[in-house]
Parts: structure tokens; sequence; C-alpha cells
């Protein structure tokens, strides 16, 4: 009689094992627990609607879908974010002030044809609902990479694209809507050199965004040809018959500038194409990086971009996470809803895979059903491919969190942002749950907020790290 199969991708583990993973869970939540991220669980289905509106559908072929028997569409979670995002929506915050800052463990389910182990897998995460700009960015990537080094893991690096400033730079360029999304859903291919740049220019003609024969030399002569134009005006005109051949004058003209359009468009389809395959292909040192980028960004917008991306960097280096960093623009980490700064952390033992990453959804709230737009952002890490990385055994210590110590620390100012940082990273290390002011509240404001939280004090920084210390009514 042959024994029951185990399913591909599903595994099965022993006591080992499980202890190993709660170990690594414990630790990766009690660090986030430290940054003031609570724990929220969602159910394990959704239905699919949900789950194909905020992806966009790139995830529909991954999903484990089913009807159920109350003939509902539902399917496995493929991830968080959407199950997060519609708690959100559903009111879990209580009305409570933002941001909320929320952490989540649980089991995935991905159906990868060429993936033989892994369907199933466990996401460990952080959502920040309600922050924008530098500080906030800076805040989510750092515990994403200190969670690592939290387990004993060495070696691992950041690797920082921004499609915000891809989408300001297709902005500015003068092309349609259909051909802007196109070509941000086609990042990571234009990202692997001239093979990929061949691939999306042909599922470009397939489309009909260009027509195949058409090059930027002949968009540019067609663009010019006003006296082409003039010429055939007068022809027209001349014409002793109100029909040529078996078109009108009228119809003679509007096929004329629908060639004289289609040319244009083609020669803008090519410049923004052209432009947008030199980006993506670029990466490496941030600051090499940041200055090619604005050597070829005109636009306000893209320059503002890359000036917040700069400014992320910054903050992000007060956190001495001793990991290294690159920036690559062609990062696009295969999911639509991103908007913004998006990173990944990668490890030589994962093969060059990501042991977990993330990013900026600021539209996706509001995408969902919110009434108003909501900036968010936040990543997660895959357990599996984080313990193949780490090399310590379960038991590695780490200092208690302490709730009845926890601090909202704020910077009294815009220069004492660093100090404020450092000071949160201090008080962290001692055990403390320390939350970080992202949005330039007043000491009174940050009070409310702390007493909504159940934090005990608001601790504000100066510019010299100098601190005064409020306890919470």
């Amino acid at each position: 009689m042959l024994l029951p199969r185990r399913l591909n991708g599903m595994e099965d583990f022993g006591p080992q094992a499980t202890q190993t993973i709660a170990w690594a869970a414990d630790a990766l939540c009690s660090l986030m627990s430290s940054y003031g991220y609570r724990r929220v669980g969602t159910p394990l289905l959704e239905e699919t609607d949900l789950l194909l509106r905020k992806s966009g559908g790139e995830l529909a072929s991954k999903m484990y879908t089913f009807t159920d028997p109350g003939g509902h569409r539902v399917s496995l979670r493929p991830e968080f974010t959407s199950s997060i995002v519609r708690a959100y929506l559903h009111g879990m915050n209580g009305g409570g002030p933002l941001p909320v800052r929320w952490s989540y463990l649980g089991p995935v389910f991905r159906y990868e044809p060429e993936v033989t182990e892994h369907r199933q897998f466990t996401q460990v995460g952080a959502e920040l609902i309600g922050a924008s700009g530098p500080w906030a960015d800076a805040e989510v990537m750092a515990l994403a990479i200190q969670g690592l080094s939290s387990l004993g893991i060495t070696g691992h690096r950041l690797i920082v694209g921004h499609l915000g400033y891809v989408a300001a730079l297709l902005d500015s360029m003068d092309i349609s809507d259909r051909a802007r999304l196109f070509l941000l859903a086609s990042v990571g291919t234009l990202s692997q050199g001239d093979g990929g740049v061949r691939l999306v220019r042909q599922r470009a003609e397939e489309l009909g965004l260009i027509a195949g024969q058409s090059t930027p030399a002949d968009a540019e002569s067609a663009v010019t040809s006003e006296a082409a134009l003039a010429l055939l005006e007068q022809y027209v005109q001349a014409s002793e018959s109100s029909i040529i051949g078996v078109r009108t004058p009228q119809e003679i003209r509007e096929r004329f500038l629908r060639k004289q359009r289609s040319a244009q468009d083609n020669g803008r389809f090519e410049a923004a194409l052209n432009l947008l395959s030199k980006v993506v292909q670029t990466r490496g040192d941030p600051k090499e990086v940041l200055r090619k980028a604005r050597q070829r960004s005109a636009s306000v917008q893209a320059k503002a971009e890359l000036d917040r991306l700069a400014d992320t960097l910054k903050l992000l280096a007060l956190y001495d996470t001793a990991v290294p960093v690159s920036l690559d623009f062609g990062l696009a980490r295969g999911i639509a809803y991103y908007t913004g700064v998006v990173f990944e952390v990668q490890h030589p033992a994962s093969g060059g895979t990501s042991l977990g990453g993330g990013g900026r959804y600021d539209d996706l709230i509001q995408a969902l059903g919110g009434a108003d737009p909501t900036p968010a952002m936040g990543f997660a890490w895959s357990l599996e491919r984080v313990l193949a990385a780490t090399t310590v055994k379960p038991g590695f210590s780490k200092a208690p969190v302490s709730q009845h110590e926890s601090h909202l620390v704020r910077a009294d100012s815009a220069t004492a942002a660093p100090a404020a940082v450092i000071e949160a990273q201090r008080l962290r290390a001692q055990g403390k749950v320390v939350q970080l002011e992202l949005d330039g509240r007043s000491l009174k404001e940050c009070l409310l907020l702390a007493q909504s939280q159940g934090m005990a004090y608001v601790l504000t920084v100066d510019p010299d790290g100098k601190t005064r210390r409020r306890r919470v009514p």
C-alpha cells in the first residue's frame, strides 16, 4: 500500500526545526516591538478580488484560488499587505491617530511552477501606515537590516531602488498614459541589458504602442514636415474633384495627420525607452549612481525624488547598520503598487535572491477604498531563506523588550533629526520600546499620540543630543 504523498512545495517540520523557527520568529518580532510595531493577525483566506485589485493581477497565476462552499471566490494569501490594508480600512486602528505601526507573522502561499520547495513559506514583516518622508523610509529599511543582524547573520547587503524617481522621469517625457504604464511595468526587464530592451520593444510593437517599421530618424523627419502638410493643402485645394481616388480631401488631411502623430508618438516612445534603459541599468555606489541620475533628470519632480532618496540614505546611515548599500534603479520587485523607494536585503547564501524586502505604496489604501490618500510603507522577511543564511544556534541572546519603559522620541527641529535617531537607537539597545516621531508634531500632539498608544514617556531631543523627558498623563 502506497503511503500518502506530501504535496510539492509543502514541508514537514520536526521538533528541532520547529524550535529554530520559533526562536527566529520571536527574535524578529521582539526587534519590531522595540520600534513600536504591535503584532496583529489577519485571516489565511481572503476574497480573490482583493488580492487581484491590490497586486494589479501579476500574482493571479501564483495564487491558490478556489470557490468555497458558499460560492465565493477565495484565495490563500500570497502575502500580507492586502490583508493589513483591508483590516485598516475596516477600522482595526479604532480611529486612532496616525501613524500606526503593525507587525505580523504567518504562512503565505505562492504556486511557483519552477520551484518545487517553499510554495508555502513564512513571512515576518511590518507595515507603517500614515507616515511619509525620508524618516519613515529610513526607519523601515533599518528595521529590515537589523532584523537579520539580530539573528547573528553577517554578510548581507541592502539594494535600494526608487520607482517614484522612475515614474517622475517618464512623466517628463510627454508620452501617453498607456505607454508610461507599460514602461513602468517593464523596468525589471529593461534592467537585464540589451536583450531586455529588445524584448520590451518587441512587446511594445505587439501592443501597438509603436510601429515596427518606425525609427527615431523617421519620427524626427515626420515631426518637422510642416512644409509637406502645406504642399498637401495646396494640392487638395487645386484639385478639380472633391474626390481624389476614393478619399475626400478631408480624409486625406486626417490620414496624413494621423501618420504624423503616429511617427511623433514613436519618436517620443523611443526616446523614453532609450533613457529609461540607461537609467535602470545604472547600479552601484549610491553617490555615483545619484550623480549620474541627476545628470539625466531635467524635470523638477524627478530631481525632488532624487533629493528625497539622498536624504533617506543619510538618515539610514545614522542607524549604524554596518551593511553595504547599493542603488539599483532597475529594482522593481515585480509588484505593481509600489510608488516610491523599494528595497531588498540580499545574502550570498541565498544565491542572489532576496531574504526580505518591501517598499512604499502611497496610492494603495485609496485604491482599495480609502476616502483619502494615505502614505504607507512595509516590508517582509522570508523566514525560511533567513534561516538558511544564519549559522547561530537557537538561544542567541538579546535584551528583553520592556513595555513599561516605552518612549516616543521627537526632534525639536529638523536639525535635531540625526540626534533623535541616535537617541532612539540608544534606548532600544537598553531594551526599551521606542517609536520615532516622523511628522514634526508638537510636544502637546506627541503627548496625545503617546497616550493613545499606551506609551510612558515623550522624549524631546535637541540638535546637540540633549533630552527632555515628559511623563505621559
